[in-house]
């Protein structure tokens, strides 16, 4: 479970959120709203980047991040870049196994061996989705997953997401409606520093 509770944050005298209150519970969320409205600031303040000026965050379980720039260690080759998240327990065998399985199904097959330096951009996103879902983290807040990726590889990358995303709590930041119906049970519009349930139809 994922709760943002009357969450408030400005910087300086620019409010960006004015009392944001949002229950993710063993769902999909899509969140919507403007560039510079404060959606990537209520990340930050999840993944304890940035401390909100009032207001709580409260996380059951393990929480994963994933960005819109994919922040891969830059001197690690792919594999690594994803099985340094995992539990140590399981032994780097089993980590790896289940590092491929992801990599493959999100069309990396082959690109395990690579560094972040060899890959294009939708490669990288990848990746960085890849590494928080290994995690295993029974929350996931990922900001603009999609962005990078063609529409054959986003159609993969999707169906692989319906499957993880199956009884977590996710908060998927994104500006295209098709992308939030396509992963998500609801949207919310982060609009003048509030949430609001979306009814509309999306853009």
């Amino acid at each position: 479970m994922l709760e943002i509770k009357d969450v408030f944050k400005s910087f300086g005298e620019k409010k960006v959120l004015g009392g944001v209150s949002l229950k993710v519970d063993g769902e999909a969320v899509a969140l919507m709203g403007e560039s510079g409205g404060g959606k990537t600031t209520i990340l930050r303040i999840i993944a304890d980047l940035e401390k909100a000026d009032g207001g709580e965050i409260i996380k059951t379980g393990k929480t994963a991040v994933a960005f819109a720039e994919p922040r891969l260690f830059d001197n690690v080759r792919v594999i690594d870049n994803v099985t340094c998240v995992m539990p140590k327990e399981n032994g780097r065998q089993q980590n790896e196994k289940r590092a491929r399985e992801l990599l493959d199904s999100l069309l990396l097959g082959g690109a395990e061996h690579l560094y972040p330096r060899e890959l294009s951009s939708g490669m990288a996103a990848r990746v960085s989705l890849c590494r928080a879902l290994a995690y295993g983290a029974e929350n996931i807040v990922l900001d603009e997953p999609l962005r990078t990726l063609d529409e054959e590889t986003k159609g993969a990358v999707i169906d692989v997401l319906k499957r993880e995303f199956d009884g977590k709590s996710v908060i998927m930041i994104t500006h295209d409606g098709a992308d939030a119906m396509a992963l998500c049970k609801r949207t919310v519009v982060l609009a003048d520093g509030k949430i609001r349930e979306k009814t509309e139809d999306p853009e």
